[in-house]
């Protein structure tokens, strides 16, 4: 099962609440403090985690006393793999199945983990090629969800 942490969360409810925003043309930017007072989170957190959506480019921030955030990609532009890649890095089953394309080798369990990841069970390993498929799968299918979807975003 796939679990979001908790910045994750906090990621994909600032981001909602932007774009709900835009929806309904309410100008202005959106601050760390109206989205932590808004929905009960911890401020700190959500000042971090919108620091982290501005250094991936989801969003940018204006300075000054009435600084804060706006949207900079439309909800509907950006896949749930993407998302989950920048806030919690490569996803992956299992460590040694990596969330990118593995090779034919690779697959095949003829070559060391991809990614660089390394187990001490590889070169007795079983299930190497099915985690590796399983794993594309699982990023295929959430590369098929926009964010825009997920925070029931209903024009954009």
């Amino acid at each position: 099962m796939i679990r979001l942490n908790r910045t994750t969360e906090y990621g994909l409810l600032a981001l909602q609440h932007m774009s709900d925003k835009q929806d309904h043309e309410i100008e202005g930017v959106t601050s760390a403090r109206e989205v932590a007072d808004l929905y009960g989170l911890p401020f700190e957190i959500t000042a971090k985690t919108l620091q982290r959506l501005k250094d991936t480019g989801l969003i940018g921030s204006a300075q000054g006393a009435r600084g804060g955030y706006t949207l900079k990609r439309p909800l509907k532009d950006i896949t749930l793999a993407e998302f989950l890649d920048m806030m919690e890095g490569p996803q992956g089953v299992v460590a040694c199945a990596g969330h990118r394309q593995a090779s034919a080798a690779e697959a095949q369990g003829s070559v060391g983990a991809p990614g660089g990841a390394s187990c001490e069970y590889h070169s007795r390993c079983g299930i190497h090629a099915p985690m590796v498929a399983l794993n594309q799968r699982i990023q295929g299918f959430l590369s098929g969800i926009r964010l825009a979807e997920l925070a029931g975003v209903k024009r954009q």
